[in-house]
């Protein structure tokens, strides 16, 4: 991976009661393939995670009824 990659989550639903639904953060993958999460909920946290993968299992895959949406500025897909 040679750029930074901007990206956006979309929840429809929120199971846990913590990040609401709608647009819940803005996030980059950076060159070196970490992920660096702003969530927009009311506690405005920053998260940083080792990579996608590390990402992906805690708030996606973890939560499938969430329905989220992943949307990358680039119109890209996810990183593999």
């Amino acid at each position: 991976m040679n750029e930074s990659r901007l990206f956006t989550i979309h929840r429809e639903a929120d199971v846990t009661g913590i990040s609401g639904t709608g647009l819940v953060l803005d996030g980059v993958v950076f060159h070196t393939g970490q992920v660096v999460v702003c969530w927009r909920s009311a506690h405005r946290s920053i998260t940083v995670f080792e990579d996608w993968n590390a990402f992906d299992a805690v708030h996606l895959k973890a939560h499938p009824e969430n329905r989220s949406r992943v949307t990358f500025a680039d119109g890209g897909d996810p990183p593999t």
